[in-house]
């Protein structure tokens, strides 16, 4: 495949189970590369000895090793963000003291684990790649907007300290690219950093990305086999511990639902989530016409079932990988201006895009009275997701870019 064929990656936290976004997108990457024929070696800062028995089950052949992590008070207590503070160098750093490289490249699959994947980089001399799935600063800011008192404070702490941390990896001697997961935030880091960038769609599991979610229902004349959809029930998937989403399924539920419900009497939300806390819950299942289910073992049948996926996003940044798997499964997705900045996807014809509240429930309603309409709009987003996130494909572009 290529002539770096070891990496040693540095993942954000325990990945397994992938029962979130970034954790999805993390173990489909070590699989690709895993299937590319790369000898990988994977390190995760874990609190205390994390069992590895199922991490070597789902990647045989992959190499795994464990960094400390810090969730004491003296990690807040510092100048360097809490993100970095809390996955401290020390024991990586002694470590790498005198050895050889044992690596031709390495990748932090994460900007809260780029600080080690540098400390490497710098060690053996090695290229290194920062996979970022969002602005970790932008994050902080969405959380210090929704929040008061002594928590707010220390939100807008870690806002500043992720800036000056994010302007040094822009220009690090030990950062080689800088590899966004989203559209905007490349066009957001390229004109603030010498440090190469560039654009790496995310990686979604090798059977949904060959079109296997037609094995989960694609929709109706999306090319698989026809499926029977529920005709008016709209569908919410995101974790519902994550700001973004939280604020996303309050305004959908406050702003447009009413709206949608006027319209279409008939219509019904299934929000599915996980982590939810009791108050938001209590909120969820309030909502007239609306069914909740958390923590669920898969979203398959969900997705199989529903006639339109919603992203109301608000704000934020990165790429909604909920999102994607339901173009994936072929289902028609309505999002708003700011989730339709992460992927070279075409509104109208891979997705549909309300820009403010009218227009969300305008093109919600669009699917819902057009069956036609929403067949090819998932057949085309199914199509998009199957051409442009190859896993080969995807592999190749890291290889370059690691030179």
């Amino acid at each position: 495949m290529t002539d770096a064929k070891r990496w040693i990656v540095v993942v954000e936290e325990p990945f397994l189970p992938a029962d979130a976004g970034g954790r999805v997108e993390t173990f489909s990457f070590l699989l690709a590369a895993l299937a590319a024929g790369v000898d990988t070696r994977v390190v995760i800062p874990a609190q205390t000895g994390l069992d590895l028995t199922d991490y070597e089950a789902a990647l045989p052949g992959v190499t795994f090793g464990l960094t400390p992590r810090d969730r004491g008070p003296r990690a807040i207590l510092t100048g360097q963000p809490y993100v970095h503070s809390s996955r401290p160098t020390r024991a990586l750093r002694r470590e790498l003291a005198g050895t050889t490289p044992r690596a031709d490249a390495v990748i932090s699959y994460s900007c809260r684990s780029s600080h080690l994947g540098e400390e490497i980089a710098q060690a053996w001399g090695i290229p290194h790649l920062v996979r970022a799935h969002n602005v970790d600063s932008e994050y902080f800011r969405v959380l210090a907007s929704n929040s008061s008192g002594a928590r707010r404070i220390g939100y807008e702490l870690e806002y500043h300290k992720l800036r000056r941390a994010e302007q040094d990896m822009h220009h690090s001697p030990f950062v080689t690219c800088i590899a966004d997961i989203s559209l905007a935030d490349h066009a957001w880091r390229a004109a603030r950093a010498s440090v190469p960038t560039m654009h790496l769609p995310p990686f979604l599991p090798a059977h949904i990305v060959a079109g296997g979610a037609n094995e989960a229902g694609g929709a109706d004349g999306a090319g698989g086999a026809e499926v029977a959809r529920e005709p008016a029930e709209l569908l919410f998937v995101g974790s519902l511990d994550t700001p973004t989403n939280i604020e996303a399924i309050r305004w959908f539920a406050a702003q447009a639902w009413p709206l949608l419900r006027e319209r279409r009497p008939d219509a019904t939300l299934t929000v599915v989530g996980r982590r939810a806390e009791p108050g938001l819950l209590a909120e969820l299942r309030a909502i007239d016409g609306a069914t909740v289910h958390t923590d669920v073992p898969a979203v398959t049948p969900y997705l199989r079932r529903a006639a339109v996926s919603i992203n109301p996003t608000r704000s934020g940044s990165g790429v909604n990988i909920k999102a994607v798997e339901a173009m994936a499964a072929g289902l028609p997705v309505v999002t708003t201006d700011v989730g339709a900045r992460g992927l070279d996807w075409q509104p109208e014809r891979d997705l549909l895009v309300g820009a403010d509240l009218a227009g969300f429930v305008e093109a919600v309603l669009r699917l819902l009275d057009d069956k036609a309409l929403a067949g090819r709009i998932g057949a085309a987003g199914q199509a998009f997701v199957t051409r442009e996130l190859d896993h080969r494909t995807l592999i190749e572009r890291v290889a370059a870019a690691l030179g």
